[in-house]
């Protein structure tokens, strides 16, 4: 189980290097794994055509088998193509990064994101589990049942459960609240046959207002989308 999840470990931090090439002593070291182990991993993944060899001087990129997961249809990857384009044209709309992510097993994943700017800086990890601080981790949060919701948020240290907060996001399927400079919010995307989903963002407050309305008409195309018969995406 240990060497499955060092398998893990090293094939999510080569994807995230944006197709920069890694080498096993990199990956080592930023994983803290042993440089032997992390080679032979990596030669593993080549075999399964997960990961690709550049050279033993540049390292390893993404394989074809990355890509590849991505083109059949199942109800994460449905969601995310109904996301995609509505979550693209409301970061380009307000100049910021927005994400759109699931809870699964206590843990928040982004499905898909987009920056706004070239200037950005994609998100260095997958998984998230800020739920408290963060748009997306509240809306999910408030899709859980009492006692999940109960577990999350005493581990994120907030004391007393915060039942009315929820029960707000829960009736607007929205959230705003102000963090240091920024107004930071989303909405909750709930649709059957679909995991809850939700998208997030932050602005600045004097932008806060047009944000917010432009966020829910975001969430209202996305279901539009999903409510489409036959939609192929």
């Amino acid at each position: 189980m240990k060497s499955l999840q060092k398998a893990f470990d090293i094939l999510e931090y080569v994807v995230l290097q944006n197709g920069e090439p890694v080498t096993p002593t990199r990956a080592a070291e930023a994983l803290s794994i042993n440089t032997a182990t992390c080679t032979r991993i990596m030669g593993e993944l080549v075999k399964r055509s997960y990961l690709v060899q550049i050279s033993r001087r540049e390292g390893y990129i993404p394989g074809p088998m990355i890509p590849a997961l991505g083109t059949r249809h199942n109800s994460y990857e449905m969601l995310t193509a109904a996301a995609r384009a509505p979550i693209e044209r409301l970061s380009e709309q307000l100049g910021c990064q927005v994400n759109f992510s699931v809870l699964h097993a206590g843990r928040r994943i982004m499905l898909c994101y987009h920056l706004g700017r070239r200037s950005l800086k994609p998100w260095d990890h997958f998984v998230f589990s800020d739920h408290w601080e963060t748009a997306t981790g509240r809306l999910l949060t408030a899709a859980l049942e009492e006692r999940e919701a109960r577990r999350l948020t005493a581990a994120a240290g907030i004391h007393p459960f915060p039942r009315k907060e929820l029960q707000e996001i829960r009736r607007t399927r929205s959230v705003r609240f102000r963090q240091d400079r920024l107004e930071v919010m989303g909405h909750l995307i709930e649709f059957p046959g679909y995991p809850a989903a939700a998208f997030g963002f932050g602005v600045l407050p004097d932008r806060a207002d047009e944000a917010f309305e432009q966020s829910a008409e975001t969430a209202a195309e996305i279901i539009e989308i999903l409510n489409q018969p036959n939609q192929s995406f």
